[in-house]
């Protein structure tokens, strides 16, 4: 028997409702080759009950998001958009918030989140400014406060240090994680093959994909699995309740499988600046990747 649909919410400190479980949107690079299988997808997402959809202007699908909510049938009211602005728009944030609505053709967005924390100079130019360069995120963040009313109901940070997620579980601030099924080219997605996440699936009769998105929610944090195949979808959002046991071992998984950085695998945002490896002109420290001595912090 199939576990039942996750309908979890974790409550903002606006006192919005955020779901435990969405639907990613992200294509694997910009755009989409079938924008109708995206939709469909989306559609049937909701159709079978959830209700949380995470996309991006760098995405390029924000026209097909909003298409498909409009198309679902599920009212707007019931449905938590989240989409997020890229680094050339940080001086600029309430022009980056209508260019969002306007390609998702909505009256307002949920959740409005600053992709990365560094930035450009704005296009064309699209120059990559360095960790203290003006506009900072901090002032960034500022004028995105502005932006809280009817057409932007929160705000938030996307990708920030791993320092921030206890930080903001400390301030009752949520966090939403991405690919919690641990895709990446060089992983090879070992963790659904991996005998730690086998036996905790044999002992609750489910996929070990199940597993790992089961031991985020159970954590205290949201999950936005991407998938286009229906009977996925629905697997993705019928989760199981682990033992302490069981989580304590996920938790430590990264000491017995492999410690990785999945921002490593996108080439095109690092490079070398002044002699040094940086994620688009911020270093691996001012990233909170690592300490001075090159060590990775966990």
């Amino acid at each position: 028997m199939a576990p039942p649909i996750c309908t979890q919410v974790f409550k903002l400190n606006n006192g919005l409702e955020f779901p435990a479980v969405g639907l990613g949107t992200w294509q694997g690079s910009q755009g989409t080759d079938d924008a109708k299988a995206l939709e469909e997808s989306i559609i049937h997402a909701l159709k079978v009950g959830y209700r949380l959809i995470d996309t991006a202007q760098l995405y390029g699908v924000e026209e097909v998001v909003g298409k498909a909510i409009r198309n679902s049938g599920v009212p707007r009211s019931e449905i938590i958009v989240v989409t997020k602005f890229w680094g050339e728009w940080h001086h600029d944030p309430a022009a980056a918030l209508q260019i969002s609505l306007d390609a998702l053709g909505l009256d307002y967005i949920d959740v409005f989140l600053m992709h990365w924390p560094w930035a450009t100079t704005p296009a064309p130019e699209k120059k990559v400014l360095k960790k203290w360069e003006s506009p900072t995120f901090i002032e960034t963040w500022k004028l995105m406060e502005s932006l809280v009313g009817e057409k932007c109901r929160t705000i938030g940070v996307s990708n920030f240090m791993p320092k921030l997620v206890p930080y903001c579980q400390e301030k009752g601030i949520h966090v939403m994680g991405w690919s919690t099924l641990g895709g990446s080219r060089s992983a090879q997605n070992e963790i659904l093959t991996h005998e730690l996440f086998t036996s905790v699936a044999k002992a609750h009769d489910c996929s070990t994909g199940v597993v790992s998105l089961s031991w985020a929610v159970q954590r205290g944090t949201s999950i936005i699995p991407k998938s286009a195949n229906k009977s996925r979808i629905e697997e993705n959002i019928r989760l199981v309740t682990l033992t302490d046991e069981e989580m304590n071992k996920i938790n430590d998984a990264h000491k017995t499988i492999r410690k990785e950085r999945f921002s490593n695998n996108i080439e095109s945002q690092h490079m070398v600046i002044d002699g040094v490896m940086t994620q688009q002109g911020w270093t691996y420290v001012d990233m909170g990747y690592e300490d001075e001595n090159g060590n990775w912090l966990v």
